[in-house]
């Protein structure tokens, strides 16, 4: 019976050959559960959903312990995701809708190339010179 519901999904469960590596940046310490749930898999419905790419994977980005000082340990600066994207304006789009939708904070970073779109909580901030390297 659900197959009539599924006619056409399956090629949009398939992970694009031709795309662009885009990068979200999301400020904070989230456990990589609470990143997938929160955010990847909703992101990766919309894409795939969308026809414009998918979100398959992530991790986490660190500020460097203080080399003198031996006690310091690593402290989490970022989470990312990966995004696959066939249409890199396409997903920038669909991005600034739907994380703040998801609870995203302020500092959200999407990341494309050398260019970035960057959220200040409130709005938008699109296509400035990317802040951060992962």
């Amino acid at each position: 019976m659900i197959e009539r519901f599924l006619d056409g999904l399956a090629a949009k469960m398939e992970d694009p050959d031709d795309c662009t590596y885009m990068t979200v940046v999301i400020p904070g310490d989230l456990d990589p559960f609470e990143r997938h749930y929160r955010f990847s898999v909703h992101v990766d419905a919309e894409l795939r959903l969308a026809g414009l790419g998918c979100s398959v994977g992530g991790g986490t980005l660190y500020y460097e312990p203080d080399e003198d000082d031996p006690e310091d340990e690593p402290e989490i600066a970022y989470c990312i995701l990966d995004v696959d994207a066939v249409d890199v304006d396409g997903v920038r789009a669909l991005l600034r809708l739907d994380l703040p939708e998801l609870g995203a904070p302020d500092g959200t970073l999407v990341q494309f190339g050398p260019r970035e779109d960057r959220f200040d909580g409130t709005r938008w901030h699109l296509d400035e010179p990317r802040s951060i390297e992962d």
